[in-house]
């Protein structure tokens, strides 16, 4: 699967083609994080027989697979070293703007997609397809990055609407929202290693949904994991004239039994975090539904491999920023 990696000068200016200069390339992502991230590894000859790239504040990374572009983002490091022809790089896409502005906001019964919109305009972020939910909220921000903003505002609509949503950057650097899958579209069929691992740390198996005041409104709970593991609650607070009966439901979920396989495999493009795959190996014995968590994409050496992590539920955002509106 052939690459180009491009050096593109600040404000747009000359792009110079840094392919044949790149040693180790990796690609990767995360549910937890906006912005993907890119870093590599270049031999620079100091015998003056190329002119050395000019890796300067304000420069960006282009990467292009087969001839789509993947990732574009602003150079945030090069480490260079007198004694050495090595130089590493390290870039975040255009999520980076996401995370690195903080705004002030308070909005009131408002859709989490009119938000982005907003917080969109606002910061002057291109934008792609943007999820709608149907849901409005309502809820402050005080001096908060945007990305937290953002995904606090569609894990609260999620609580609504049972949806999982994603803000991520496409490869030509616009911003999308977009739900979560429920099923997946293709499968790991190869493996070169499955690590498996099951997890009850932050177990929590039962919900007491109680008033403002405190009285108990009734008890939601997992009781096969309650006559196993014993009673480990959370106490959700029931708003005036809303069933917090999903909302308990969903922290359930999320807080229940964890599995979460390492799966090392060939290069595949289509492992991205947040999207489902089916999984089945047959030399660990493991199979079935997943979603990517983490994606790691490397080259070296002629070789493309992914690593990702996969979880076998489709977890909601925990971000929570922000306070109510009084």
């Amino acid at each position: 699967m052939a690459y180009e990696l491009r050096l593109i000068a600040p404000n747009g200016g000359s792009v110079v083609d840094l392919t044949q200069l790149v040693q180790t390339l990796t690609w990767s992502g995360s549910v937890d994080q906006v912005a993907r991230e890119l870093t590599c590894t270049l031999a620079v000859p100091r015998d003056g027989s190329i002119t050395p790239p000019a890796l300067e504040e304000g420069a960006s990374l282009l990467l292009r697979v087969d001839g789509v572009d993947r990732f574009v983002g602003p150079l945030l490091s090069a480490t260079t070293n007198s004694q050495s022809a090595l130089v590493d790089l390290t870039a975040l896409d255009r999520g980076r703007f996401l995370v690195g502005n903080q705004g002030w906001y308070k909005f009131e019964n408002t859709a989490p997609e009119t938000v982005a919109r907003t917080l969109a305009s606002d910061y002057g972020i291109p934008t792609g397809s943007i999820a709608a939910t149907g849901v409005r909220v309502s809820r402050k921000f005080p001096g908060t990055a945007l990305d937290k903003i953002l995904r606090t505002m569609y894990a609260l609509a999620g609580e609504q609407t049972g949806k999982r949503y994603l803000i991520r950057f496409t490869g030509g650097g616009t911003m999308e929202v977009v739900a979560r899958p429920t099923a997946a579209s293709f499968s790991i069929q190869s493996t070169m290693e499955v690590t498996n691992t099951w997890d009850i740390t932050n177990l929590q198996n039962s919900v007491a949904i109680r008033t403002d005041s405190g009285t108990l409104v009734r008890r939601v709970d997992d009781g096969a994991s309650v006559a196993l593991n014993g009673r480990l609650e959370h106490v959700l607070t029931q708003r005036e004239g809303e069933d917090g009966g999903k909302e308990a439901q969903a922290w359930l979920t999320d807080h229940g039994l964890q599995q979460n396989l390492t799966v090392e495999t060939l290069g595949d493009l289509r492992l991205i975090a947040g999207d489902a795959v089916r999984l089945k190996d047959t030399g660990s014995g493991v199979s079935g539904l997943f979603w990517i968590d983490t994606d790691i994409h490397t080259w070296k050496n002629k070789q493309y491999y992914t690593k990702v992590t996969l979880n076998f539920r489709n977890l909601m955002d925990d971000t929570s920023a922000g306070s109510d509106i009084d």
